[in-house]
């Protein structure tokens, strides 16, 4: 009915806009596989900036790596120098102690297994070390007589 009333020649120049729109449409898909064209130039830029959003995601993650490190470095340095205080205010207290040339009795032994025990810090594994040093062998394995 809207047909009938704009007329044969109407239609004829509604289907002529259709198919230039179409035209066009494809011409300018067609330029963007064609070198040194704006729509050529535009799809590869829109590539490099999807490439370089993925290098700065990356290197997001490697600097989140980096602080990571740094902090578990600044963290085992501090742990570090905590035990080092510790075991020379031990050594100390043990060196001038009354008895520091006499054989050990059992509550200076037990002062030193509380002094072992304070310095374990969760991750380390002192707990083999004291046992071995409870039941009275050495840390260090002795040398093989063999060789």
């Amino acid at each position: 009915m809207i047909l009938q009333a704009l007329g044969k020649t109407a239609i004829k120049w509604l289907l002529i806009a259709v198919a230039f729109v179409v035209l066009l449409s494809a011409i300018n898909y067609g330029l963007s596989f064609v070198p040194f064209t704006p729509q050529f130039n535009a799809k590869r830029a829109v590539a490099k900036a999807d490439r370089l959003e993925g290098q700065v995601s990356t290197l997001e993650r490697e600097a989140t790596g980096q602080a990571e490190i740094a902090t578990a470095t600044e963290t085992f340095h501090t742990r570090e120098l905590v035990i080092r205080e510790t075991a020379a205010q031990s050594i100390a207290a043990v060196r001038n102690e009354p008895d520091a040339d006499t054989p050990l009795a059992a509550g200076r032994a037990g002062l030193f297994r509380g002094h072992d025990d304070s310095l374990c810090v969760p991750p380390a594994p002192c707990g083999t070390i004291a046992d071995l040093a409870r039941r009275g062998e050495g840390a260090v394995p002795p040398a093989d007589p063999a060789g």
